[in-house]
């Protein structure tokens, strides 16, 4: 999802996890064509790491592009290192990922995160002898790209490049798990805000757009089917669940809710209400009828399926 004023964790792999940079040449194409998508879409970049078969950004975005933006630097390299390396095909692997940054605290840690990946990796000893990271920026401005933005980072440390040092190695000595904090593979901090960026998107956006769709994945389907029966008054959820009866009115309306989703298989949906994947169809178009026939129910199923 696109916002302006956002912060984003961007990473991108080689598909089949193959190689995007062979040699230095490589790496100081990718970091050229890095630093015209900041002049042309007017993002800030303020940390990278480029590593044999994939890279990370984190970037803060001014307009709503972020998506346009990292599409037109995949094709620009690809474009490029297909003709130099005389090969065909898709280099990276599908679509970029990307997560949303919550605060400073999280922004922070992040370009900490981030720096580390050669370390973790054991490509180095020091972070200091990796080339293709911002990290050697952060420490000596003499290795600063123009369109490398550190000033945000390093006020948090009252402009000390010294300071940053020591903060970046006593991260790597906590061993400091970030990502233990990335809610539905979308949103890095607090759950408060997961469900805040969850109603703004579910206000913005469609359903078929793949980031909502993977964010309503995220959501467990059983808590989800039982947060549905109670809605249309059930007050034994749980006892609907393992109901064998054939017909049963609302278990299929709450089939059909789940299935008009689109998000989840009749395999996950049979498996949550005890039946087969054969089963679901039968049950949705008797929950369609249902919904068809009762004004009233329509009108509860329309809402509830904007509330999910």
């Amino acid at each position: 999802m696109d916002y302006p004023e956002i912060f984003y964790h961007v990473l991108s792999r080689g598909n089949e996890k193959r190689e995007i940079f062979r040699d230095k040449s490589d790496y100081l194409k990718f970091l050229d064509t890095i630093g015209q998508m900041v002049q042309r879409f007017k993002l800030g970049v303020h940390a990278y790491v480029l590593m044999k078969n994939h890279y990370h950004l984190l970037i803060h975005t001014k307009e709503a592009n972020l998506s346009r933006a990292i599409q037109w630097l995949g094709v620009c390299y690809s474009v490029w290192f297909n003709r130099r390396h005389q090969r065909t095909g898709h280099l990276f692997q599908g679509r970029f990922k990307s997560f949303l940054i919550e605060n400073e605290r999280y922004f922070t840690a992040m370009v900490l995160y981030i720096h580390g990946n050669p370390l973790r990796a054991g490509l180095v000893g020091r972070l200091e002898d990796y080339p293709w990271s911002s990290y050697p920026a952060y420490v000596d401005k003499r290795h600063l790209p123009s369109w490398l933005t550190t000033d945000l980072v390093l006020a948090m440390y009252g402009g000390s490049r010294k300071k940053f040092r020591r903060e970046q190695q006593q991260f790597l000595e906590r061993k400091e798990n970030i990502l233990k904090d990335l809610r539905h593979g979308l949103y890095l901090g607090r759950e408060e805000f997961s469900e805040e960026c969850i109603e703004r998107a579910k206000k913005e956006e469609h359903r078929e757009k793949p980031q909502l769709r993977l964010l309503l994945r995220g959501r467990d389907i059983e808590m989800l089917a039982l947060a549905i029966l109670k809605r249309l008054g059930e007050k034994d959820p749980s006892s609907v669940l393992k109901a064998r009866r054939r017909y049963f009115a609302n278990r299929d309306v709450a089939i059909t809710i789940l299935y008009q989703l689109g998000i989840y298989r009749n395999e996950e949906i049979g498996r949550v209400f005890g039946v087969g994947y054969t089963a679901i169809p039968g049950a949705v178009k008797r929950g369609r009828e249902y919904i068809r026939s009762n004004e009233r129910l329509g009108k509860m199923v329309s809402k509830l399926l904007n509330d999910i």
